[in-house]
């Protein structure tokens, strides 16, 4: 008797929202044949079979633009393989609302990002270490409200002036307000600095890039974050007043790691 193995757990996440996608009419393809993986909430998708080899699974999902989405098991647990898929939503989302789209090209772009600044999920307020565990404490928004987050995705913390942001993840939560980090966040920040989610683009092949977000206000204050080689720049965006192809370098303040230290990229 052969037992079908789990070969990847697919999480299908919102680039827009971060949020888990709970669109049920999606396809799933692989070598251009059909695959029935099992829902099993929260986004999660299961893909069972026999073997674990190498191979790209094929993902059109109502409302979203398709993916091809490479498994490549030397990056995933082997006891748990799981893969984050950021899908990004059609011009058109399935509710009737509209995204607003960037896009260019700049040459060596390795991947571009950007979070809505105006719009924090929560607020900082102090990392302590105790026994070898780190643990982050947060604020919600409203007093009174809750703290939602969630653990294992990446988060941003925005400085003061809300011009760049460092990046960090939960592994788990001790109570409602207080999280354990996985890693150290090297910048100082002060109480009440703003958590946003991350919104992920796409850089492709020769320096193109894409970048979407929901087009549900008058202005669109977004921070975007770059990368290009060794370099690494934030640039402030409003997205209802600037979209469609851009200059990403336009007033971008390029980044020296560890130091914080930014200058204006030169038009």
């Amino acid at each position: 008797m052969i037992k079908a193995r789990l070969l990847v757990a697919l999480r299908l996440i919102d680039t827009t929202t971060g949020r888990d996608v709970e669109e049920m009419d999606i396809k799933f393809a692989r070598d251009g044949e059909a695959l029935q993986p099992m829902y099993k909430g929260d986004g999660f998708w299961v893909l069972l079979g026999d073997e674990r080899e190498d191979f790209t699974v094929h993902i059109a999902a109502r409302g979203f633009d398709e993916a091809d989405v490479p498994i490549r098991y030397e990056t995933l647990d082997p006891n748990l393989p799981t893969r984050d898929v950021f899908l990004m939503p059609s011009e058109k989302n399935r509710k009737g609302g509209t995204v607003v789209t960037i896009h260019g090209t700049l040459p060596g772009l390795d991947s571009i990002e950007t979070v809505a600044s105006g719009r924090p999920i929560c607020l900082y307020h102090s990392v302590m270490e105790k026994r070898g565990v780190i643990s982050i404490s947060l604020l919600p928004v409203q007093p009174g409200g809750r703290v939602n987050i969630a653990e294992n995705m990446r988060h941003a913390l925005l400085s003061e002036d809300g011009m760049r942001y460092d990046v960090f993840e939960i592994t788990e939560g001790q109570t409602q307000t207080q999280f354990v980090l996985k890693d150290r966040i090297e910048t100082e920040h002060k109480v009440n600095d703003r958590v946003c989610r991350i919104i992920y683009g796409r850089a492709g092949p020769d320096g193109r890039f894409e970048l979407k977000v929901r087009g549900d206000g008058s202005t669109l204050p977004y921070l975007l974050h770059f990368t290009a080689g060794e370099d690494e720049y934030f640039r402030p965006i409003d997205m209802a007043v600037e979209n469609g192809e851009i200059d990403l370098l336009k007033d971008a303040q390029k980044v020296y790691p560890m130091t914080g230290k930014e200058t204006t990229e030169d038009e």
